[in-house]
């Protein structure tokens, strides 16, 4: 429209009333151009991750993006890691760890680049880098197979966080403390769903050595006072050992995402007796 055309129906909104309406108008024709489009692709992509800790549904997508979403935290830093260690908090053999990765072996994905993780901080889920369904396959049955070979340590229940996937616990008759006891015993379980990533509760170094390996990240509320303030005090805080583990994309990376499961395992139990 020509500036002098625009000028002169301008000068038509000279009243309160007027102005106000034109700002609606424009604010309308912003909100159906430009925001909902953005929102209908975030609200897919939500769905895409399929079942998780929230509803599957445009309930979850707003409780995520209105009221999770202020909670999350940067995920890659390993300096709190760090603190811990030098504090002596928890039973994870300070800089040593539990796992049993040789440096050539965590080196694998070092300057690779790491998996697209999913923008919303719940559920978390990687986009890219996905295996296929055989290695997908292998994979839970490598799970599936270590929690049978370890029943003298762990057990398989519904995951507390995820509650559409089965998760490693502590077995029952072993006494729990700290981080094992904030997590209700949960040590591990994998999005069996979706992107056959793994959550994990790593000592404080292993959660050093994978993060800056490459294999993998913290998640958004590891550490964060989200989950009790969300919860109304009736669950308590992610803790910062909380980790995030990238779906193996090959049968040797099977075998080290199980190794990482391994020292989780090891580190929630404090014991040495894993097979």
């Amino acid at each position: 429209m020509p500036i002098t055309t625009l000028t002169s129906v301008l000068r038509h909104f000279h009243t309160a009333q007027d102005r106000l309406t034109l700002a609606l108008s424009a604010a309308a024709l912003v909100v159906s151009t430009l925001i909902l489009p953005a929102a209908y692709r975030d609200y897919k992509l939500f769905i895409s991750y399929g079942p998780g800790g929230v509803p599957n549904n445009a309930l979850g997508w707003v409780l995520v993006r209105a009221l999770f979403q202020p909670f999350g935290r940067e995920m890659f830093s390993t300096d709190e890691y760090v603190r811990r260690i030098e504090a002596a908090e928890g039973h994870g053999k300070g800089n040593d760890g539990f796992l049993s990765l040789s440096e050539e072996q965590l080196g694998s994905r070092r300057g690779e680049e790491r998996p697209v993780v999913g923008p919303h901080v719940v559920p978390q889920r990687q986009l890219t880098q996905v295996p296929d369904e055989a290695i997908m396959e292998k994979f839970r049955t490598a799970f599936s197979a270590f929690g049978h070979r370890n029943q003298h340590l762990v057990k398989f229940q519904k995951s507390n966080l995820e509650r559409h996937a089965n998760g490693l616990f502590v077995a029952d008759y072993i006494p729990v403390y700290g981080i094992a006891e904030t997590m209700k015993r949960e040590v591990a379980h994998i999005h069996s769903g979706n992107d056959h990533s793994v959550h994990v509760v790593l000592a404080p170094a292993d959660c050093i050595k994978v993060i800056e390996a490459g294999w993998g990240q913290r998640h958004a509320f590891s550490g964060a006072p989200a989950m009790t303030f969300l919860s109304l005090g009736t669950r308590p805080n992610i803790p910062a050992e909380y980790v995030l583990i990238y779906a193996p994309r090959t049968e040797a990376e099977i075998e080290m995402v199980m190794q990482i499961v391994s020292a989780g395992v090891e580190f929630m139990t404090g014991r040495e007796d894993v097979r």
